[in-house]
């Protein structure tokens, strides 16, 4: 079971998709969309031991099934690091 609802992936993602394609970006890392869902208070940034930790935990319980996985996320070896992609 997840902390997070399928609604609210989808409220980030869309977030994330629409910030991204108004300012031209390619793609971010999970710390940067992290600091931006914080600052907008879409998902907030306190939660866990570290910065971005509630971000990337949705991010895990995506990539595990546990909920869908935020639009346009992939995790890159051999470091596992998280980028969310621009899709449009």
């Amino acid at each position: 079971m997840s902390d997070y609802t399928d609604i609210q992936v989808n409220m980030v993602s869309k977030a994330l998709q629409k910030h991204m394609q108004e300012n031209n970006i390619e793609f971010m890392t999970a710390d940067e969309c992290a600091t931006f869902l914080s600052e907008n208070n879409i998902l907030q940034n306190d939660i866990g031991p570290v910065a971005g930790f509630n971000f990337r935990q949705m991010l895990r319980d995506g990539r595990d099934g546990i909920i869908p996985l935020v639009q346009g996320a992939k995790q890159k070896r051999p470091r596992t690091r998280w980028y969310i992609y621009h899709l449009g």
